[in-house]
């Protein structure tokens, strides 16, 4: 991918690339801390801290903190991963020293003021009922749970209210000093702007800041035992999740993993699953095949919801789609078919701006490069109907599918 890469003084990396036909400028630090860095008696602190960043700085307090950008029309706005915290705003770009400036300002000298501190609790506190009352979600982080028993990824990002309510500013002080470091923070810039501006002004408010260089320490999550576990909930419909170990982000297998969850479960009606669950026997309203990889792992997931009198039925009828993809090739037309499409959608999310911001910041930071989209499509193009059911044998396995399904009481 065509991009400036700049580091400045203290080790931070600032990531550029120029685009056109726009007025609008997204700006992002991606911080490579996340829920996976938390000691068990910080559970929920990373996500606690990333609320935090709003609540007031040495030189703003919170108020002044979000009508700095609103004011001109900008948006301010941040979220945790099990591994990331990213802090972003976008802005029309005569903005964009403006935009800057409070990005540096939350991101590296927010106080977290105790009076806000436990009002944000309560504000969190609220966020894990909404969550609970979400089976779509619940569940995923519940499969995790049990998918990566006793490592750090499987705790839920938002903690529990015991453990948030638990929370001082000097734990979040602590968190920052032990696992934020310059060379772990990548500042990505996607503007309308001339590079040197933007270095420029970068330069001017970045410089300065003391930030000390260190490695992040993980530990690589272990293969679990598969499960199939039933747990009754207070929901109207059954919900469904059914996962497996997958491929890390680097692993040459991954692309044709990537394509062969789409083929089964991607965002098109067309999907293998979303033909034969919902368009033949109307057992669910939507299904979906999902990947996700880490740097040291991954899973890959098929969920859907669907009334209790079709559990057997459904489960069934995805088993039975699973089986067929790992015994048959498929067809070289139908093939070419499934790669168009991908590659639509790839070159699709490649128009957005703000998608493109994360892409360049999320990579760079667990791969050291950030591959073009030429390079991506040529992969995908490389694939073959024998290698899609070798990685459809290798991850779809009967013995390596892991169930976890909610039901009404």
């Amino acid at each position: 991918m065509e991009y400036k890469l700049h580091t400045f003084s203290n080790g931070l990396r600032l990531a550029f690339k120029q685009t056109e036909n726009t007025q609008i400028a997204h700006s992002g630090f991606f911080i490579n801390a996340g829920s996976r860095d938390e000691l068990p008696s910080q559970v929920g602190l990373a996500h606690l801290l990333e609320h935090m960043l709003f609540k007031g700085t040495k030189k703003r307090n919170t108020n002044q903190v979000l009508n700095r950008l609103e004011v001109v029309g900008g948006d301010l706005n941040a979220f945790t991963t099990k591994d990331k915290t990213v802090v972003h705003a976008s802005v029309v770009k005569d903005h964009f020293e403006r935009c800057i400036e409070l990005l540096v300002d939350v991101t590296f000298n927010s106080s977290f003021p105790e009076k806000p501190l436990e009002k944000e609790k309560k504000v969190v506190c609220e966020e894990i009922d909404m969550y609970l009352d979400a089976p779509e979600e619940r569940i995923f982080d519940e499969f995790q749970e049990m998918f990566y028993a006793s490592h750090p990824l499987g705790n839920n990002i938002l903690g529990s209210k015991k453990t948030v309510t638990g929370f001082s500013s000097e734990n979040i002080f602590d968190f920052v000093n032990q696992r934020y470091f310059s060379n772990e923070i990548v500042l990505v810039v996607v503007a309308p702007l001339k590079a040197e501006k933007v270095i420029r002004v970068c330069q001017k408010h970045i410089d300065g800041l003391e930030i000390k260089s260190g490695t992040v320490q993980r530990v690589k999550p272990q293969t679990n035992t598969v499960f199939d576990v039933v747990k009754q909930n207070g929901f109207s419909q059954a919900h469904v999740l059914i996962g497996s170990e997958a491929y890390p982000l680097d692993h040459p297998n991954r692309p044709a993993l990537m394509l062969l969850a789409n083929i089964l479960g991607g965002p098109g009606l067309n999907s293998i699953l979303n033909l034969k669950l919902r368009e033949k026997h109307a057992y669910t309203y939507g299904v979906d095949c999902s990947l996700q990889s880490l740097t040291d792992s991954g899973f890959l997931t098929i969920y859907y919801g669907t009334d209790q009198r079709n559990l057997n039925r459904s489960r069934k009828a995805v088993l039975r789609e699973l089986e067929s993809i790992r015994k048959n090739l498929i067809k070289p037309n139908l093939l070419k078919k499934y790669k168009t499409q991908f590659r639509g959608q790839l070159i699709m999310a490649e128009e957005s701006n703000s998608s493109l911001m994360f892409v360049i910041g999320r990579s760079l930071l667990d791969l050291g490069y950030v591959d073009s989209l030429q390079i991506v499509l040529d992969k995908i193009d490389s694939i073959t109907s024998v290698q899609l059911q070798e990685v459809a044998n290798d991850v779809l396995a009967p013995s390596k599918l892991s169930y976890l399904t909610y039901i009404p009481k």
